[in-house]
């Protein structure tokens, strides 16, 4: 690498069908869900040289990745040696949103690793094959790490847009945007709420455990994962008919099943500032990601949101403002 490259790649949030993309599940019944990218970022800097030859991160520095282990951060480690950039770089990383907010934060990490990385021997970087980066980004999170997660981030953080992903068992992953009429769009971005409950939470974690008893067969688990898929299909035809009255009520019934599905999914305070939105005047809210904390995705009639923002707020939760992007990840370079 001849240049410093700044790569990043978007955050998302999810509709619809979040945990059928967990191999568990996806493997044997396939997987489906909606998912929008949003102007949020992950991203990192690499320039190539570091004095003594050192491999130095914003958090620490170390001779080589192998010698890394007490690093804070191993996602990065994973990420940097699966990018290959082992030594006499400097990396930074920049984030939108805290780790563990469930809004794919890893996934974003690991897409803007390769982007960057890909430079040494792409100039065109921007022209990379989405699907291969969004693959081999998830293959750091489910082979290197061993977590329970499905690639429904990897593919959003590497697409962008407003996507329908289906994961077929053989582990294919199809992506197809959902072109919605422009003012479908953006009254669809005006009633989507995002608030910062203040946890941070590893998604592996708390996925483990139905990772666990959908391997098992576990009936409940199952019969809750098959009714979020076919929510999934639902969210689908409403966007495509612009019934986004339609929108809360199947984010509240997925929510519904979710919340059920591990011990770990909610917490009688996190139900609790559910409760709190919805009494305001909110038609339908969610934990994002795996849920244990993280953010508090909420959907909004119009004359609805300023009582629902003063309710959330007033419960000490931040919100992001937020509008979709349609890019995926993007690197650019500077020669030295």
């Amino acid at each position: 690498m001849t240049e410093t490259v700044t790569a990043r790649a978007p955050l998302r949030i999810s509709l619809a069908g979040g945990g059928t993309d967990i191999p568990s599940y996806s493997a044997r019944h396939g997987g489906l869900v909606i998912a929008c990218a949003i102007d949020r970022y992950v991203g990192v800097t690499v320039h190539p040289r570091e004095f003594r030859g050192r491999l130095r991160t914003a958090t620490d520095s170390c001779e080589t990745v192998a010698e890394a282990a007490r690093h804070p951060d191993p996602m990065l480690r994973a990420c940097l040696t699966r990018a290959g950039l082992v030594r006499d770089r400097q990396v930074t990383v920049f984030g939108d949103v805290p780790s563990g907010s469930g809004l794919g934060g890893s996934a974003a990490l690991a897409v803007s690793v390769l982007h960057a990385a890909a430079h040494r021997c792409a100039p065109g970087a921007d022209a990379l094959d989405a699907d291969a980066l969004a693959e081999t980004a998830s293959r750091i999170e489910i082979e290197d790490l061993g977590r329970a997660v499905g690639k429904q981030d990897h593919y959003m953080a590497a697409h962008g847009g407003v996507r329908i992903l289906r994961f077929a068992p053989s582990g294919r992953v199809e992506t197809e945007s959902l072109d919605l009429d422009p003012g479908v769009r953006a009254e669809l971005e005006e009633r989507l709420l995002l608030f910062y409950t203040g946890i941070s939470r590893d998604a592996g974690d708390v996925l483990s455990e139905q990772n666990r008893r959908t391997l098992q067969g576990h009936g409940d688990a199952l019969e809750r994962l098959h009714a979020i898929r076919r929510i999934a299909d639902d969210m689908a035809d409403c966007l495509r008919k612009g019934d986004l009255d339609g929108v809360g009520p199947l984010v509240e019934e997925h929510w519904r099943l979710k919340s059920r599905l591990g011990s770990r999914v909610s917490s009688p305070w996190l139900q609790e500032l559910h409760d709190r939105a919805l009494a305001a005047g909110a038609a339908g809210g969610k934990l994002l990601g795996s849920g244990g904390g993280g953010f508090l995705l909420l959907v909004c009639a119009r004359d609805r949101r300023q009582s629902v923002r003063r309710a959330m707020t007033g419960a000490g939760l931040t919100e992001l403002r937020f509008r979709f992007t349609e890019h995926g990840s993007r690197a650019v370079a500077l020669p030295l």
